[in-house]
């Protein structure tokens, strides 16, 4: 609900500004609302519908206050395991909710509410009325493995105030800096021309480490030692980025997302509305572009070459001066009595015109010709001097090169041309195509009926594009952070260029880093990209590490040159000093 607001306070705002006042002025400041679920019914299946229909209310709730505290009372470890699985599906808590637990109940018995615990913004309030009236604090520490205690950080009494016994506060912000170092798993796709590298670890089962030379990764890895943690990396099984399935499932690193077979991925994946739904994204890391990956042609001579050297305009100009001196001579007589003036043919003026254009001699006697005409026909014999100076010179210049045919420029020529399209499969890119419903993808996603619309996964790229692409029966469609890193690993390996990429850029998208859904990592993900992102590092230190893709020198950089940017500490990235940025620059 909006209310207009008028008075002098208002004056010289906007009207957004003016509406928010409002809102603030109709808005409560404070407000408890009180839910109860009886548990001492014989019919369980009415206390679940009871303890369904209370989460949905509270969610509405929540989704209608600006901050919420949700406090449970209760001593029944069913309630209290079938309430942690219902806020979990219900999905009752962001991390901006904050979750207090009451009970008498000993932890032993509470273990059904670690995971809820370790994901949310809450405390377990343990009382113990045995001899004084007390409480102590617990709070789970999220990726904790089997076996370990909640944390303990204070205790309150009835006569004292909170007395804290850790570093921690009351409701920690626990993902921003993970205090326990866990491993995290994380999904990830390498591309086919990603290069590695082994180093000696000694905490490495053999002794070897692989290293994934990624420019993600690097960052990744910056990311997470500023928030202690380490990656474990997992590939899914078919090895794609994510499509939905008829099912509503999804298949490849969103899949793994959906099942919560990982935290989060380490690819940076385009943000689509279908991937939204189930899996949630950091801030936008950065705006991509498709390109079209097409062999270049043989160097050739241009039949039409000695056309080049002018541009049509010119040679329509000259073709028009020839026939307004032809007519001026031919019409200048007859402005003169028949006395003064002796006329001249007609043929011997086209004559002469036409042969000074070939540059040969007039072929005619001008010994009769009147002063005007000389005049008109030497004004000609310059222009068609300098113009044929200038043809010459061009044409020399053209002649030294070559010519090297590149047909397909925009996406609508492959449909002129009988190449197949290969686009990587399970990705939003072929995506893309199959689910438009007209216009120019939609054409394209219809040459598969031709069998010119081939989708291939990502690790076969590199070997369709030097099977096929080279012998100029296929083009690929890939995003342009990519497509210049396999034509230059090809030119690396072939030690010639044989590939270009098409001028227009299709398919702009934006991506990020794909989390779970309602992940209480994600908060603590966009404060560090904001951080980078102010301070312009993704646009200084990721460009450096991709121009130096293909060589082994790409793990130093990232661990001097980004570690010198990224350095870890106890607030974010230590980000260059730069100037102020202004406000269009900020998300």
């Amino acid at each position: 609900m909006a209310q207009s607001c008028s008075g002098p306070d208002n004056y010289g705002l906007t009207e957004t500004q003016k509406q928010f006042n409002g809102m603030s002025e109709v808005a409560a400041p404070n407000g408890v609302g009180v839910f109860h679920v009886a548990t001492d019914r014989w019919d369980k299946n009415v206390t679940q519908a009871e303890l369904s229909w209370v989460v949905s209310q509270c969610r509405k709730l929540r989704l209608v206050s600006w901050f919420v505290i949700v406090v449970v009372v209760s001593d029944d470890p069913a309630f209290l395991a079938a309430f942690a699985e219902w806020s979990v599906n219900g999905r009752l808590f962001v991390w901006s909710t904050r979750l207090l637990i009451l009970t008498h109940l000993p932890l032993h018995r509470l273990y059904h509410l670690r995971n809820t615990l370790a994901i949310t913004n809450s405390m377990l309030l343990l009382i113990d009325n045995t001899s004084i009236l007390r409480c102590f604090v617990y709070v789970e520490l999220p990726f904790s493995s089997e076996g370990s205690r909640p944390l303990w950080i204070g205790t309150w009494t009835a006569h004292k105030n909170p007395a804290l016994i850790s570093r921690f506060p009351l409701f920690p912000e626990k993902f921003y800096k993970l205090a326990n170092g866990p491993r995290i798993n994380v999904t990830y796709v390498p591309y086919p021309f990603i290069k590695n590298m082994t180093v000696d670890d000694p905490d490495t089962p053999g002794g070897k480490k692989v290293i994934l030379l990624d420019p993600e990764i690097r960052f990744i890895e910056l990311m997470a030692e500023n928030m202690n943690f380490s990656l474990q990396i997992n590939s899914p099984a078919d090895r794609a980025w994510g499509t939905k399935m008829p099912n509503g499932s999804f298949t490849g690193m969103i899949g793994m997302l959906q099942r919560k077979e990982a935290n989060f991925s380490l690819s940076v994946l385009q943000i689509t509305y279908a991937r939204s739904r189930v899996a949630d994204y950091t801030f936008p890391i950065t705006v991509w572009h498709n390109r079209i990956i097409v062999r270049r042609g043989n160097p050739e001579v241009d039949p039409w070459g000695f056309a080049l050297p002018l541009k049509l305009e010119v040679w329509f100009s000259l073709f028009m001066a020839l026939l307004a001196v032809i007519a001026a001579m031919a019409v200048l007589p007859y402005w003169f009595s028949d006395k003064t003036l002796r006329q001249t043919k007609f043929s011997s003026i086209c004559q002469g015109c036409v042969r000074v254009l070939l540059q040969e001699d007039l072929g005619v006697s001008v010994s009769g010709w009147w002063w005007g005409e000389r005049l008109l026909l030497g004004v000609w014999i310059m222009m068609v001097l300098v113009m044929a100076q200038s043809y010459q010179g061009n044409l020399m210049s053209l002649l030294a090169v070559r010519h090297i045919p590149l047909p397909i420029q925009m996406l609508k020529d492959v449909l002129h041309h009988p190449v197949v399209v290969i686009t990587p499969k399970g990705t939003s890119i072929t995506t893309v195509f199959v689910e438009a419903e007209s216009g120019l993808l939609r054409q394209v996603a219809d040459l598969q009926y031709e069998g010119r619309f081939l989708p291939v996964i990502v690790p076969e790229l590199s070997t369709y594009m030097d099977q096929h692409v080279r012998r100029g029966t296929h083009v690929i469609i890939l995003i342009d952070s990519r497509t210049p890193v396999m034509v230059a690993q090809d030119f690396s390996v072939k030690g010639r260029c044989e590939f270009y990429e098409a001028k227009e850029e299709i398919l702009p998208m934006m991506g990020g880093i794909a989390v779970e859904k309602d992940s209480p990592l994600l908060p603590a993900l966009n404060s560090r990209h904001v951080a980078t992102a102010r301070g312009r590092v993704c646009d200084d230190t990721l460009p450096a590490l991709s121009k130096d893709f293909s060589s082994d020198t790409l793990f130093l950089l990232g661990k001097t040159e980004a570690s010198q940017r990224l350095k870890p500490g106890g607030t974010g990235y230590e980000c260059p000093r730069r100037p102020p940025l202004p406000f269009t620059d900020d998300y």
